[in-house]
């Protein structure tokens, strides 16, 4: 199974700090909303971010090196997966069957 990297977690973070966003758990939440991301990991992420004093001035790099250092950050990427749900929407207009997985003929 795959989990969230320090890299891609590093680009998200560089974002936010770029765009002058402070690193909170609904603003991690709203970028990483294509991962798994229970309630309780992302405040306790949001505070692990937050003790690295990272800075505008910080490469992306740099932020990958500082999140990939804390065993506490490492130790919340392991929890949080990709979000694997498949959301099938469809318009139909006409005649036939509008079915969005398998379908089942008897």
């Amino acid at each position: 199974m795959e989990f969230l990297s320090a890299a891609v977690l590093s680009g998200v973070v560089y974002d936010l700090i770029k765009h002058q966003v402070q690193v909170t758990a609904e603003s991690l939440k709203e970028k990483l909303r294509d991962w798994v991301i229970d309630e309780a990991v992302a405040p306790a992420l949001a505070i692990e971010i937050e003790k690295l004093e990272l800075n505008d001035e910080m490469s992306e790099k740099a932020i990958e090196r500082q999140i990939s250092a804390s065993t506490d950050i490492q130790n919340i990427l392991s929890r949080i997966v990709p979000n694997t749900t498949n959301m099938i929407i469809q318009n139909h207009s006409g005649t036939g069957d509008n079915i969005g997985n398998s379908k089942i003929i008897r």
